[in-house]
């Protein structure tokens, strides 16, 4: 019990920080569409062998995340969150969908009905 305890504290700030820096009272469909891609990116990448996770082999922990480590399993249930890499990770794929979405929409224009 003790040890989910620092997890879930380390969650909740990091979930803070991202509502915080997302400005909740001004959420549209896009943002709300780009958060869950974003989410849905760290969850994918992070299982995806050479490119989210990596062994340390001198200690024999598991590093989980793309581009900043964002969990660290230790061994023996012990799972510990890195400081921000949680939120970094969020904000980099939430910038990167964003950069598509606007190049996406210079390169084939909305047309509007009259």
């Amino acid at each position: 019990m003790s040890d989910t305890l620092p997890l879930l504290m380390g969650f909740l700030l990091n979930g803070l920080i991202i509502a915080v820096l997302l400005n909740i009272k001004k959420m549209n469909s896009q943002k709300v569409k780009l958060s869950i891609l974003s989410l849905t990116s760290i969850i994918i990448i992070a299982i995806i062998p050479d490119l989210g996770y990596r062994l340390d082999n001198d200690y024999g922990y598991y590093y989980f995340g793309f581009p900043a480590d964002a969990l660290v399993y230790r061994g023996v249930s012990l799972i510990t969150l890195e400081s921000f890499g949680l939120v970094f990770n969020f904000f980099f794929f939430y910038w990167i969908f964003n950069l598509i979405h606007k190049f996406w929409i210079l390169m084939i224009p909305v047309k509007k009905e009259c």
